[in-house]
């Protein structure tokens, strides 16, 4: 029984070996059948793995042997004068053709040899040129609206940049000097000057006028000063002349001049308001205009106009100014004559007389010395001081007259035996046709003047000086010696 039990134990594990043999072969079969038909198929797949592991092999092995360009250049500030010719520099590393972008203030200039639009913006485009043979940007006759940013991009999938700075520098220059109405305005309008100007740095301005002192700068009192404008408020005739404008910046300096006109009415001068003369004595009547535009000039005498063709008149003008001659044959030549000037804005006149009576004038104080002179065809008769004091009290002087050889005294006279005090001084003179009127009066503040100290040691041979004691010995024996003989 046992033996029978062994025996089948045995048969069962000779059957399991024999079917783990069969499994084992049948697997192997299978196998390589599957193999065979994979092999086919992965064949294909791995024609394709490898085709894309040869691509991605490729792309790596490229990419190591060719890294990104990058820029070797600096950004660099350059600093350049008008009408130079300059160089951005923009070297690229490796240099396998890179397409190269430039802007300026952020317009797209050229990609590559390629002009973008925004080229056309820029003043003369031409100037500006990128060269085959290298990456930078060339900048011909410089100028000042060249100033900015200039931006070199390489186009990658990473691109990289560089910016460079450019600064023109330009001496100044003034583009134009205008005034308002073409600088020719109504007296009582305003003007407005303006100066345009270029330069870099940006160039200062000095506003100036000419006139008697010499080129005078503009201060804050005459004009209302901007950037580039002077404005004048309600304008004089005193104001008219040529105006400058002045520039400079640390590169030089220029200017510009403009003419201002003001047009008002005539304003008219005289020589003298009165002038002496005699009968057959020629007198020459002057005056003086001015006006914007030039006045007509005419004389009149007594309200009546002198005819230029006239032979007792004659009338000569040389530029601003008007001489009328007048030789009297009778009284009635003599009288009042008026100049008169005459343009588009009005008129204005002053008048001169005419006469045979002194004129006196130039009337002088110097301490207690009064000065003046008279004028006089007619020899002098007298002449007369008045003087007012604070109350009102007239004194009246007579003052000796003076010999001349013309017609033309000078009379110097010291104020003395008057009482100290201030007076209002007037002098008159008289000659056989009349008195003068009296001069413009002047104010004088008179002090007496001090007697001078007299020391005892000299003698002066008066009644005040102080005899030596010698002398009063000598007079007071003498009268001793008479009494004694009476």
């Amino acid at each position: 029984m046992e033996l029978r039990r062994i025996s089948l134990y045995l048969a069962l594990f000779a059957m399991a070996v024999c079917l783990q043999c069969s499994d084992a072969h049948t697997m192997r079969r299978r196998g390589t059948d599957d193999a065979d038909y994979d092999d086919a198929l992965m064949g294909d797949e791995a024609t394709d793995d490898e085709t894309q592991n040869d691509a991605d092999g490729g792309n790596e092995a490229e990419e190591e042997d060719t890294p990104p360009e990058t820029i070797v250049t600096l950004p660099t500030s350059y600093n350049v004068t008008v009408g130079r010719t300059i160089r951005l520099e923009c070297k690229v590393s490796p240099n396998n053709g890179p397409v190269i972008e430039w802007h300026k203030n952020g317009h797209r200039l050229f990609m590559g040899g390629v002009k973008y639009p925004d080229l056309e913006k820029i003043e003369n485009s031409e100037r500006l040129t990128v060269t085959n043979t290298s990456h930078d940007l060339f900048i011909a006759d410089v100028r000042a609206s060249d100033s900015g940013t200039y931006r070199c991009q390489v186009m990658q999938f990473e691109p990289v940049m560089i910016e460079h700075q450019v600064s023109v520098q330009e001496a100044p220059r003034i583009i134009r000097f205008t005034a308002s109405d073409d600088g020719t305005v109504v007296e009582g309008s305003d003007l407005l000057l303006t100066c345009d100007v270029a330069g870099s740095p940006p160039p200062q301005i000095i506003w100036s006028r000419e006139n008697s002192a010499g080129n005078v700068r503009l201060q804050e009192s005459d004009a209302v000063f901007t950037l580039n404008t002077a404005f004048i408020k309600n304008i004089h005739r005193d104001q008219a002349g040529k105006y400058y404008c002045y520039v400079f910046n640390g590169l030089g300096n220029t200017q510009a001049e403009r003419t201002v006109k003001v047009l008002h009415k005539p304003h008219v001068q005289v020589h003298k308001t009165v002038v002496n003369s005699a009968l057959g004595v020629e007198a020459i009547l002057q005056c003086s205009t001015h006006g914007e535009p030039e006045p007509a000039i005419t004389w009149y005498k007594d309200g009546f106009i002198i005819d230029g063709a006239s032979t007792q008149f004659v009338i000569t003008r040389e530029g601003l100014h008007s001489n009328l001659t007048v030789t009297p044959k009778e009284d009635q030549d003599f009288g009042t004559f008026t100049c008169e000037a005459r343009n588009s804005h009005g008129k204005h006149n002053k008048s001169i007389e005419l006469v045979q009576r002194p004129v006196v004038e130039g009337v002088e104080l110097e301490g207690n010395k009064l000065s003046w002179r008279v004028h006089s065809h007619q020899p002098l008769q007298q002449l007369e001081l008045q003087l007012r004091d604070t109350e009102g009290t007239v004194t009246t002087v007579n003052v000796p007259v003076p010999e001349t050889k013309g017609h033309e005294y000078e009379v110097i006279y010291v104020l003395d035996n008057v009482n100290p005090g201030k007076y209002e001084v007037v002098v008159k003179a008289k000659n056989n046709k009349d008195w003068s009127r009296e001069s413009e009066p002047i104010v004088v503040d008179y002090e007496a003047m001090p007697m001078p100290i007299q020391t005892a040691s000299v003698y002066h041979g008066n009644a005040h000086s102080i005899r030596p004691a010698s002398s009063v010995v000598l007079s007071t024996v003498f009268m001793y010696l008479l009494v004694r003989m009476f």
